[in-house]
Parts: C-alpha cells; structure tokens; sequence
C-alpha cells in the first residue's frame, strides 16, 4: 500500500517577504531637493523612504540591492509626456517611460478631449508601473455650453450632477471624472484661441488651483502668451524651439531633453537649430530655465517632439560640459517641477511626497549607471518597475492618478454607474 503525503502549502523564506525593508546600499545618493551628493545607503519601507545614512546596517529579512558604482536620484518627474493618445495602437508607451527612469508623468494626450481623465483613469483602474495625470484641452472645455463661472465651479467638483448634463457631457463618467484633470493645455498647433478664451482659461486655472500649459514652438505664439499672461501663472512647453529665456512675470518655460543633447536626440520630432540650443543651454546656466520635459514617450503612435529615453542623458550631459553641476540638473526633473507644481496649485503634497529621497517621500527612485547613461533599476512606491531596460508585471499597479489636490490609487471609472435607474 502506498501512502502519499498532502501537499504543504508553499512558504517563502523570510528574507523574499514582499513586505521585508529594502536597502540600496553604497550608490552615489543625489537628491537636490536636501542637498544631498554622497555615497549613502537608503532603507525603503512600506512603499516610503525610511532613511538616508551613511551606512544602514542590515536587518534580518531585509532585500539588498549592491548601488556601488551607480547614481541613486529621485526618479523623474515629467511634467509633459504625452502617452495613451486616442490614436495610440498600444498603452505600452505609459509603461515604457518607467524603463528609463520616469515615475511621474503628465500627458497633454487623449486627444485633447473632455474624456481625458475617464480614459487615461481606466488604464490606472486596470494597473499601471507609475503615477499619471492629465491636461484637458482648452478647446475641449470653451466648447461646452458652460460659461466661464460654470467652469470654474465643475473643475471645483461643485456643479451639480443636473446641470453638468445640460452643459458639459451627456456622459456622466466624463462629467465625473473631470475635476481630476490637474489642468488645462493650449495648443496653437491645433487651435488658435481668441484674446478672450485665453483669458477664460486663465480665470478658469488661477481660481481653480489647476495648471495652464500652452505650447510655444512658434515664437509669435510664445510671446503672445507671455503679454497675455498679465504676471498670472502659464508653463509654456518644449521653449528650445522657439529660443524663448527672457523672463516674464508669471511665465514658467520649459526645455525639452532631447534638443538639448550634444546629438540633438533621436531625431523622431523637430531638429532644432544649433543656435537655439546654444541659447536653451545659456538659459539654463544662468537660472532662467529650472524645469526640463521629455514631450514624448518611448515607441508611439502618436508622438511628441522628443523622447523619455533623452532624459537621463540630457541630464549627465549637461552636468559632464560644465552647463550646471549634476545636482541641479537632476533637479530639473525632480524637486523643481514639483515645486513649480505645489506653487501653481497652491498645494502642498507635492513637495511633501515627490521629487526627493528625504524621509517620509513616496519611495520612487532611479538606480543610473552614470558611464552608459541609462537606468539599471526604478522603483515606483517602493516597489521594482523595472530593471535593466525592462518592465516588471509584478509592479502593475504601483502607480495611481496625480489630480491636483494628491495622489490617488485609483478613479474608480468602473465603479461609476453610467445610468441611474
């Protein structure tokens, strides 16, 4: 007679506790937002920054990952990524900017639609490897029957449900979801808006604490902006191509990485002239220019005028040629999009939980292997998103929806009921 013995159910030793601390010990830890630029080890817990130290002594069931040799930098916040477009064939580019570096993206994408937020929510709803929020299109928004006070109270959440129906969406998923937006993108690429919607939009994000982001490849445009401005806060994006870094109260500018390395990028989008370059890179040396955007994800339909995969070599670059020293350029993507980010939105959650190792953050950062300028490992929450170029599944979920007033796990676009009975 033979006897067979129950199965035993799988038990994993201590030290693989998905829950265990997690030290990244001996890197060179770079973090602007503490002036921060040493070897230390960092112990990671419960998705947060436990502590920064010289030297962490490990503790039983702790997971170490050996940094020697490599950079340790908060992982990068990108304030302009375009990703999960309506004429996107893949949602693999929201994923893909993880693999070099990116934990916190902003997209101006989905079409510039009212839809915006319910779209890009349902793909956090499903998981994905990094924080993400969005503009809504300022055509989208002055085309509804809304009147500009009508506006301000639905990007509030104070319009009732009856009358977001008769003047916004017939959709009530959209009429939910569109105070998640974390602001409004201008774009006169695609349109070209009137002296008074652009003043609408500038009543509508100044009393509503949201972004105002308008595109200036075109000079004429730029300058138009700026004038119309009147010292009230506008990011006008990817400002290499027009060469614009004169100071202007209330206007923030941006540089996109690609057009700034010593290659000039992938070539996927505009070349711009040497000279521009020239000029972004002075901009950048005296201080006219802190904040520095990828404008575009990985592989994509429907593209930007740069790449994510320029970020982490634009920012070595520029501190190897002498334009910043390295903590400031890291700070370009880190501590000083937040900050930008907490003043235009009069929120302070920003600072408090992104773009920094201090202890207490949300615990996102990038392991860089300084010599072959690319990202070895990122964490999202704690958490491998991915390492050596390549996603890791078990990090779907990681990441969550960046609205203006704090970061949620998820928009719960499939909990809302569509029709009421």
């Amino acid at each position: 007679m033979m006897y067979t013995r129950a199965p035993q159910p799988i038990t994993f030793p201590e030290t693989l506790r998905p829950d265990a601390r997690l030290l990244i010990r001996g890197g060179r830890v770079v973090d602007p937002a503490h002036g921060v630029d040493a070897v230390k080890d960092l112990a990671i817990a419960d998705g947060r920054v436990q502590e920064v130290a010289d030297a962490i002594l490990p503790e039983r069931g702790d997971r170490i990952i050996d940094a020697a040799g490599l950079l340790v930098i908060p992982g990068l916040i990108d304030l302009h990524c375009h990703f999960h477009d309506l004429f996107d064939v893949s949602t693999m580019p929201a994923t893909e900017v993880v693999a070099h570096g990116t934990t916190v993206a902003l997209t101006p994408g989905a079409g510039n639609t009212l839809m915006a937020p319910a779209l890009l929510g349902a793909e956090v709803d499903r998981g994905l490897p990094l924080h993400v929020g969005c503009y809504i299109g300022a055509a989208a928004v002055l085309s509804t029957r809304a009147s500009p006070e009508q506006l301000i109270a639905y990007f509030r959440g104070e319009l009732p449900d009856s009358t977001r129906l008769q003047v916004i969406s017939r959709n009530p998923i959209t009429n939910a979801t569109g105070s998640l937006a974390v602001g409004l993108k201008d774009h006169m690429g695609h349109w070209i808006l009137s002296d008074e919607d652009l003043e609408t939009c500038f009543a509508i994000t100044q009393q509503t604490g949201m972004l105002f982001m308008s595109h200036c490849q075109d000079p004429e445009h730029a300058e138009r902006l700026a004038e119309a401005s009147r010292g009230r806060r506008v990011l006008l994006t990817h400002a290499t191509a027009a060469g614009l870094a004169r100071d202007h109260q209330g206007v923030t500018v941006d540089f996109t990485t690609a057009h700034l390395r010593r290659s000039r990028g992938l070539r996927d989008g505009i070349l711009i002239d040497p000279r521009a370059q020239v000029t972004a890179r002075d901009a950048i040396a005296g201080g006219r220019c802190r904040l520095l955007t990828s404008d575009g994800p990985c592989n994509a339909t429907m593209k930007g005028f740069g790449d994510a995969r320029e970020n982490i070599p634009c920012l070595l670059e520029l501190a190897e040629e002498g334009v910043v020293p390295l903590p400031d350029a890291v700070a370009m993507m880190t501590i000083n999009p937040v900050r930008f980010a907490a003043e235009a939105t009069g929120q302070r959650w920003w600072t408090q939980e992104l773009g920094h190792l201090g202890a207490g953050a949300r615990a996102s950062a990038v392991l860089v292997e300084p010599h072959a300028q690319r990202a070895v490992m990122t964490l999202v929450e704690g958490r491998i998103a991915a390492f050596e170029g390549r996603c890791i599944r078990s990090a779907h979920g990681a990441g969550g929806w960046v609205s203006r007033t704090g970061l949620r796990p998820r928009v719960g676009v499939g909990d809302l009921p569509l029709y009421k009975t």
